[in-house]
């Protein structure tokens, strides 16, 4: 039991010392959009066709720090972010971290909200279509998945404001509305949005589980077990799915990332005030602080769920740990 502890405390040191140089190494990068992007910032966030004074350019570089040298101005930034603090907008002087407490959650809502949705419509499919491998059914499920890993974001989000919003009447087509004034409603919105960014999720889930329970399914022990007359919901429900758990987080953890990013569509599409609009909003204006910020939270919020997909291994394999020590 000890050696068992010690191992698992050995591989999530490691993971998340990994985890860790990831996150200083995009931080680097991130610091670094500044100065690659093309034109001077000052001279963008000022407008030069305005043609502003030199003390106006004096005064907006000494408020974005550029007027230090770049060692300085990284060292400050990092030392910032240990603390918490990503800066200051340029535009209304708001700090940025406050900007992404307001925006973060309702972003993580809809990618909890999509997972949730995926696995509810993926799993099932998965395990019903190889309960029933080579019939007609299974090629119908099959034929779902494709068509569900190939249609874009967009267009399954018009699709679905035409049925469900313009032809049905059933859901709104856009907008947000706060938990605490309406909860009924609330849902109501985040339901489209939600579907929308999880169904392509769900496709994937879907063969992933067909493929696993298939897998499982031709294992020796599956065989023993309805020898011994144990009844076939059990065999799936206990054995089966547990087994073949592992490929499915593994689909599910690595597809997070995907839809980190779908938000960004999806969000300006219903108009859900998450992290992904607070992002477009600031390219927009060119506030550059806000960007490094969006873009590191949402790097950052890449890794954990990298992390937590690999610890989640553990839990469900300890013959992971005993490999990886």
């Amino acid at each position: 039991m000890m050696d068992m502890l010690l191992s698992s405390l050995a591989v999530l040191t490691r993971k998340i010392g990994v985890a860790l140089v990831q996150l200083v190494l995009i931080a680097t990068l991130v610091f670094s959009i500044m100065y690659v992007m093309p034109g001077d910032p000052v001279m963008m966030l000022l407008g030069a066709e305005s043609d502003p004074s030199p003390e106006a350019v004096a005064a907006m570089r000494a408020k974005l720090g550029l007027d230090q040298p770049v060692a300085v101005q990284y060292a400050s930034w990092m030392t910032g972010l240990l603390h918490g603090d990503f800066g200051r907008s340029v535009t209304d002087g708001y700090p940025v971290a406050d900007y992404i407490a307001e925006n973060l959650p309702l972003t993580l809502e809809l990618a909890a909200a999509a997972v949730v949705v995926a696995m509810a419509i993926g799993i099932p499919l998965g395990i019903v279509a190889a309960l029933r491998r080579g019939t007609v059914v299974d090629s119908l499920l099959t034929s779902f998945s494709t068509i569900g890993i190939s249609l874009p974001v967009y267009i399954l989000g018009a699709m679905l404001i035409l049925l469900f919003a313009l032809k049905l009447d059933w859901l709104p087509s856009s907008g947000y509305m706060n938990f605490s004034r309406n909860p009924p409603e609330h849902f109501r919105r985040l339901l489209l949005p939600a579907l929308t960014l999880g169904f392509g999720l769900s496709a994937s889930i879907t063969r992933m589980t067909r493929s696993s329970v298939l897998d499982i399914l031709d294992r020796d022990f599956v065989r023993t077990l309805r020898a011994k007359g144990m009844r076939e919901r059990r065999i799936i429900g206990r054995h089966v799915l547990r087994n073949a758990a592992i490929p499915i987080v593994t689909i599910v953890g690595l597809q997070l990332g995907n839809l980190m990013g779908g938000t960004v569509l999806v969000e300006a599409m219903f108009n859900w005030p998450g992290l992904s609009t607070l992002l477009v909003e600031a390219v927009s204006t060119r506030n550059y602080p806000v960007v490094q910020g969006v873009i590191l939270t949402i790097a950052g919020l890449y890794i954990f769920i990298n992390l937590a997909v690999e610890l989640v291994y553990l839990l469900l394999d300890p013959r992971i740990r005993r490999r990886r020590v």
